[in-house]
């Protein structure tokens, strides 16, 4: 079937599916659930987006690799899927987290293969597939590249995945989730070829925001300063969270001192950040979107899709922190409003903000030193507090989700409010 039938079938597909929660703006699957923001890059032209992917339902189960390419980050083509778990080291598991990278014109996917042997026993490896046309991809001879008895002394082999590979110097390097002796690692790999590599360094030492065990890991650079995000896993009920650590690399050890740590969301549906650089060398990451009580809701009510990819932001540092401004394009603010991004440069304390949806409603109040965002959806009502720098709100609500941007904090919530028409100041 040609890639134009495909694109065919995709659309009449979406076009089918009229389901209002579905959002406008926010990238989903035509079909099924979608989750971690996997392999993105900009390559001969055009960017590339994969996901994790669960192509036979809207909830979570054996994991394959869907992919869309788009050329401004804000329109995408549906190319279906790019990698299936069919080699026996993925087998009842699944193709996992990873990313990708150019070599010699051809683009590499690194990635987690997940296999669950007959008596439950998970083996994590990774793994590498290639591609010349961005499209058609084939998975290495030699797979796995690497496994948990490639790490340091006591590394899970059910917890060791998502790779995230960077060249640095004329090298290659990875970093790898893993559990070691039951505490959440990023570990840090190099090579030469991209296929033989070499143990390096636990990149952090004993910090107390990596919980029994990481996820997602994405070291990058802007301006010369290293920064190292992941989310964590934590026990006793606690949400996963998003962390970013400002640093600095020793790359001789291998090895970061961290300088300072924070969320890099205020809410807990931001999770598996992924950054990459686009055409001029701008940081850019994306973020899943989830809904973190109510995973199961769409496909438990009947719906088709789960699941969204956030705004794609472009990262920059403003006096020495990092900011995050979507890839978007504006609309005019007014009384009568559509699904869209809008700028609010007058947000002063004492204002609220009343966005009325045809199920729910967002009140966005300002406080001296922070947003209280009331969220009343259909199945839930809770608030949240996003830190105030200024007076300047940028937003972006689409069908099922709502974004806010403080400067230098962000909100990313899966609000399930669909139809927002009306906005009111009081």
């Amino acid at each position: 079937m040609t890639m134009n039938a495909n694109q065919y079938i995709y659309q009449k597909i979406r076009a089918l599916d009229q389901d209002p929660f579905r959002p406008d703006q926010h990238f989903t699957a035509p079909v099924g659930w979608i989750n971690d923001p996997n392999g993105l890059i900009y390559f001969k032209g055009w960017y590339h987006l994969f996901c994790q992917y669960n192509p036979y339902g809207a909830h979570w189960d054996t994991m394959h690799w869907y992919h869309a390419r788009s050329k401004d980050l804000k329109h995408w083509e549906d190319l279906g899927v790019a990698l299936e778990p069919d080699q026996d080291y993925e087998r009842k598991g699944g193709v996992f987290s990873g990313s990708a990278i150019v070599k010699d014109d051809r683009l590499y996917l690194l990635y987690t293969a997940h296999h669950v042997a007959s008596d439950g026993t998970i083996d994590e490896t990774q793994c590498l597939a290639y591609s010349d046309d961005g499209l058609n991809f084939q998975k290495h001879p030699e797979n796995p590249i690497l496994t948990a008895a490639d790490g340091p002394a006591g590394l899970a082999k059910a917890d060791f995945r998502d790779p995230k590979v960077f060249e640095h110097d004329g090298s290659y390097y990875l970093v790898v989730a893993g559990a070691v002796n039951g505490h959440g690692q990023v570990l840090l790999f190099k090579s030469a070829d991209l296929v033989k590599w070499e143990y390096v360094s636990a990149i952090l030492k004993d910090q107390p925001y990596m919980g029994r065990m990481t996820e997602c890991p994405d070291y990058f650079e802007i301006d010369g300063q290293a920064f190292l995000a992941f989310s964590t896993i934590y026990e006793n009920g606690h949400y996963s969270t998003v962390n970013i650590v400002k640093g600095k690399m020793n790359w001789e050890s291998g090895e970061m001192t961290p300088l300072d740590h924070q969320l890099f969301d205020a809410g807990p549906d931001f999770y598996a950040s992924q950054s990459f650089t686009d055409k001029d060398g701008q940081r850019i990451m994306i973020p899943w979107l989830r809904s973190v009580d109510q995973a199961d809701y769409l496909a438990d009510t009947g719906h088709n899709w789960n699941g969204m990819m956030g705004l794609p932001r472009r990262l920059s540092l403003l006096d020495g922190q990092l900011v995050q401004s979507p890839v978007t394009e504006w609309k005019e603010f007014g009384p009568e409003v559509e699904n869209g991004s809008y700028q609010l440069p007058d947000f002063k304390p004492g204002k609220k903000l009343s966005l009325i949806g045809t199920n729910g409603r967002i009140e966005i109040s300002r406080q001296p030193d922070r947003y209280q965002v009331a969220v009343v959806s259909p199945i839930y009502q809770r608030s949240y507090q996003l830190p105030a720098a200024g007076d300047d709100l940028s937003l972006n609500f689409d069908n099922s989700c709502l974004e806010l941007f403080a400067q230098k904090q962000t909100l990313s919530l899966f609000t399930f409010i669909y139809g927002i028409k009306q906005a009111i100041w009081e």
